[in-house]
Formats: C-alpha cells, sequence, structure tokens
C-alpha cells in the first residue's frame, strides 16, 4: 500500500543523523547570539533578526529530520493511519517550539505572543475552514477506524452523489488515499 518509504531504515538513519547535526548547528546558533555582543560589537538588531531566521530554518529542518527519524518505530508499533498522524503532530510540535523561542529571541513578550496567536487563530479558522472541517473529519477516522490501511471500501458523497471504490492505501489527518490498481485517489476526510 505505499510504506516501504515510511518503514525504510536506511533513510531513518540518515535522518537521525541530520536531526543530530540540525541540534549541533542550532546550538551554534544559540551561544553565537549568546556572544552577540562581544563577536558583533555594534549589531544589535542585525544579529538578532538573523538569528530567528536561522533558527526557524534549522527548526523547520529539525522538525522534519525528527519525524523521518521515528517513522519507522512508529508505524512497527501503530496502524499506519494513526502513526501517520502522530508523526504529523510531533512535528508541528517541535514546529512551534522552535518558532516560540525564537520570537522570544527576537524580542516578542509573552503576552504579545498570546494575542497575536489569538488573533491569528480567528484569522486562520475563518479563512481554512474546509481544511479544518477535513483535520476534524480525519481525527474523527482516526478514532472510530471505521476502516483500516489494506481494506476495501466502497465510499458515497451524499444521497445523490458518486461512488468511489479502492483499496485504502493511507488515512491521514486530511485525506484518505484509495488505490484502486495504478491509479490512486485522494478523498478529503469531511
Amino acid at each position: 500500500v505505499g510504506l516501504g518509504a515510511e518503514l525504510d531504515t536506511h533513510s531513518a538513519a540518515r535522518a537521525w543523523r541530520d536531526f543530530f547535526a540540525l541540534a549541533a548547528l542550532i546550538a551554534g546558533v544559540l551561544v553565537v547570539f549568546g556572544q552577540r555582543h562581544e563577536l558583533f560589537p555594534g549589531a544589535g538588531r542585525e544579529v538578532r533578526y538573523a538569528t530567528v531566521v536561522l533558527l526557524v530554518i534549522l527548526g523547520w529542518a529539525l522538525a522534519r529530520a525528527l519525524a523521518r527519524g521515528i517513522a519507522p518505530a512508529l508505524f512497527r508499533r501503530m496502524d499506519p493511519g494513526t502513526a501517520g498522524t502522530v508523526g504529523f503532530l510531533i512535528r508541528l510540535l517541535a514546529i512551534v517550539i522552535v518558532v516560540v523561542v525564537a520570537l522570544r529571541l527576537a524580542g516578542l513578550k509573552a503576552g504579545t505572543l498570546a494575542v497575536g496567536g489569538a488573533f491569528t487563530a480567528i484569522v486562520v479558522g475563518l479563512a481554512a475552514q474546509q481544511t479544518l472541517g477535513n483535520l476534524f473529519a480525519g481525527i474523527v477516522l482516526q478514532s472510530a477506524r471505521p476502516f483500516r490501511v489494506g481494506e476495501r471500501v466502497r465510499l458515497k458523497a451524499g444521497p445523490l452523489g458518486g461512488e468511489v471504490e479502492g483499496i485504502v492505501g493511507s488515512l491521514g489527518l486530511f485525506y484518505v488515499t484509495l488505490v484502486d490498481g495504478a491509479n490512486r485517489l485522494l478523498i478529503p476526510n469531511s
């Protein structure tokens, strides 16, 4: 059903090497930031902003490497749909932590971050209603488990909608992938 990349232990070992290298780079950036007054006298804001940009880029790559590194262990211990969701949530949590740390280094206070986060949540919530509907439907599918990866299913869209049939290739937070021969169909969870 197409899980070869998630179960590849060689790519997981490479991802762990990347993870530790990126963690060392992030530690180096933070050490340089801590010594910025001695290393870059007179360059306050530029160093601060460069540090924020570097932390976000390196943190994003670190989160991806972490998710790729733990993927084989997750797929061995969990259902493929659940493993994919847990991997996504771990990656999301790592990215959020890195962004919050970077914004704190940029000089933003916790209250400012909270107000900005609330405003952003409202705007994103209104703009992404369909995506959030797919996300919540994906969470319901993960918990209710009406079907599993590898099962043959037939889905019908409403009373007058069309039918789609195939083998469940993956079950994610946003889409269910159906495999029918060489065809792969992405069906939104909502």
